[in-house]
């Protein structure tokens, strides 16, 4: 977005947001389950949470390297850093997974995906992540689970921090951030910007597709908060992010089948930025209310260095807006209950040189959740009703409830409906879409066990996912189709510990993601995986290990064409030399482990990343 129309919404947007907590209760507190600011602890949805001290921790380069760690994640990238990056959550459509940025939807909605390659850690202050569907609560797209980044936020009065990191690859990274805090209000600036070489992303080396693909990214975000009184808190966030990605594929110009393949050095040009204005306000003790209002962009455009595209098959923008407010309103009630009652408004637009019959469509939806606590029982049970422009009205409804087994077990259970709007691709998309698509329905049922032993906490869950008129790519016949019933069944757990000063985790999924119609497992789902994760300090020195684990997927919807299952090893340390200077190093797949997660239309397989290394010097004076 460009500063003008920034300006000119930020005029505008005297609106205020998630919570009227204080700092030290958020780090213990998710909003993005229930709406309401929830313990972790007292969850009823399967949870991940990684806060800022976590990210630094791990060291992760980007979001594929940081959802590795969550269980029942699935990920897909078409080559090196920058390249196209899909993950699915328990076995569904990586397009099931909603993903916000401050609570607002961020994602394209011509392909109904998030660019998840752009999305910037060093502007990120926490990620909630929960597990099974929340459509009750968000509309469609959250199916599978509902992704939340929140932006940067500092807690001093003041904070000059500037990283810089150099490694494989010609990569450097460089990131600076500024902040300040006041009696009444907060703000955060982060600038950050990232160049590597690449990698060659696929197989072929026929022609140009033979050199490395390069990739950079400039990001900003900003985080501005003011205590307007004691019961009310305005909250604006601003983040931005701008790519160029080099990238492999086959030019060519006349009609198919009679078209004839040139040479193009081809690249990308993209730009999601997500733009959230919150107003949180106590009203009395029994009332809380928030508004958000949101928009979001999610652009695209290929190029190429020596063609014009315009005289090939190729090329063309496709740029996506999302526009949406949000009325949640939290009324106290007896001792133990509470009712929100909420509105939803969203409008979808495209802007493209590929012509769509349809270009824009509206959503209004309304919701209320109403929960319990009763002694050792809590329930929640919401229900959603959605009036979509294109596809009418849907209903989605869900209920949690969770039983104190003993003072270290909680046995909990859900149900949960859910749905997803096609998106202008399915639909419309030239030799592609299918106009007659109905939306996607599910139906889930969780069951789940939580353990807090002294220094061992534990969950297990397991889950069954039935999904009707899904929508997936078949490469048999280069298009979507939409099949009438899929079945994922799954089991995933996660173990936390410490034994002799070394922080150890393990968390893991078995699915079965089978297409009801012919048997058939769904396409780029890998039925088993596996993170284990180990950390200490010695001698000052902060040290880790984490070992990736994912079985063989199928590239195709027919289950023909087999990528390999794979295990990738990455190593980090860090060391803080005094108050103001920090030493960090990682080295991931330190086996130069080569694994496929998906296989290219006519190029081969998309390469992985061998071993790669980075060192980052920090200067945090006053962190």
């Amino acid at each position: 977005m460009k500063i003008v129309q920034l300006l000119t919404v930020l005029s505008l947007t005297i609106l205020p947001a998630q919570s009227v907590f204080s700092d030290d209760q958020i780090e213990n507190i998710i909003v993005t389950g229930t709406r309401i600011p929830t313990q972790i602890s007292e969850s009823l949805s399967a949870v991940t949470l990684f806060q800022r001290a976590d990210i630094e921790r791990l060291q992760a380069s980007d979001l594929f390297d940081l959802m590795s760690h969550v269980p029942g994640s699935s990920l897909v990238r078409n080559g090196g850093r920058g390249s196209s990056t899909s993950m699915s959550l328990r076995g569904n459509q990586s397009d099931h997974t909603l993903f916000l940025m401050d609570g607002v939807r961020i994602g394209s909605a011509t392909t109904g995906g998030a660019a998840l390659a752009a999305i910037n850690l060093s502007t990120v202050q926490r990620i909630e992540i929960i597990r099974g569907p929340k459509s009750n609560l968000y509309g469609a797209d959250a199916i599978g689970g509902v992704v939340n980044i929140i932006t940067r936020k500092t807690e001093s009065s003041r904070v000059l921090n500037v990283e810089a990191g150099f490694g494989s690859n010609g990569t450097q990274d460089t990131t600076i951030l500024l902040g300040a805090n006041g009696d009444k209000y907060s703000l955060t600036a982060v600038l950050n910007h990232l160049d590597t070489d690449g990698i060659d992303n696929t197989e072929s080396k026929a022609g140009i597709n033979g050199d490395d693909d390069g990739f950079t990214k400039d990001s900003m975000a900003i985080n501005y908060q003011y205590q307007a009184t004691d019961s009310a808190l305005w909250k604006v966030t601003y983040n931005q992010n701008d790519t160029k990605a080099d990238y492999d594929n086959n030019c060519s110009i006349g009609s198919w089948p009679n078209s004839s393949p040139v040479d193009c050095d081809i690249y990308s040009s993209g730009e999601v930025s997500a733009l959230a204005s919150t107003m949180d306000m106590n009203i009395s003790e029994q009332w809380q209310t928030s508004f958000q209002i949101g928009h979001t962009i999610d652009e695209g455009s290929e190029r190429a260095r020596n063609i014009d595209l315009s005289t090939t098959n190729n090329g063309g923008k496709f740029n996506t807006k999302k526009t949406e407010a949000t009325w949640v309103n939290t009324l106290g009630l007896a001792a133990g209950q509470a009712l929100m009652l909420g509105l939803d408004y969203q409008k979808e637009e495209v802007d493209s040189s590929t012509v769509y019959n349809e270009e824009s469509r509206e959503n209004s939806a309304g919701f209320a959740q109403f929960q319990t606590q009763l002694g050792a029982v809590d329930t929640n049970l919401g229900v959603r009703y959605d009036d979509n422009e294109q596809f009418g009205s849907h209903t989605t409804v869900s209920f949690l409830a969770g039983i104190d087994l003993s003072e270290t077990l909680r046995l909990v259970g859900s149900f949960g409906e859910g749905f997803k709007a096609p998106t202008f691709n399915d639909l419309y998309y030239p030799g592609f879409g299918n106009a007659s698509f109905v939306p996607e329905e599910s139906k889930n049922i969780e069951i789940g066990l939580n353990a807090d032993l002294g220094n061992v906490s534990a969950t297990l869950a397991l889950f069954n996912n039935n999904i009707e008129n899904l929508i997936q790519y078949n490469s048999a016949t280069f298009a979507s189709d939409q099949t009438a019933e899929v079945e994922i069944t799954g089991l995933e757990f996660n173990v936390n510990t410490e034994v002799s000063g070394w922080t150890l985790s393990l968390s893991g999924a078995v699915i079965d993601p089978e297409n009801k119609s012919n048997g058939k497992l769904l396409r780029r789902r890998a039925e088993q995986s596996m993170m284990f994760d180990a950390g200490t300090t010695l001698n000052g020195v902060a040290i880790g290990v984490s070992v990736r684990s994912e079985s063989h997927r199928y590239d195709d919807a027919a289950n023909t064409v087999r990528l390999g299952g794979y295990t990738t090893t990455a190593m980090r340390a860090s060391y803080r030399i005094n108050d103001n200077w920090l030493v960090k190093a990682r080295v991931n797949n330190l086996t130069d482990k080569n694994y496929v997660t998906a296989s290219s239309f006519s190029l081969g397989n998309y390469m992985s990343l061998g071993r790669e290394a980075m060192i980052t010097v920090a200067y945090t004076p006053f962190k």
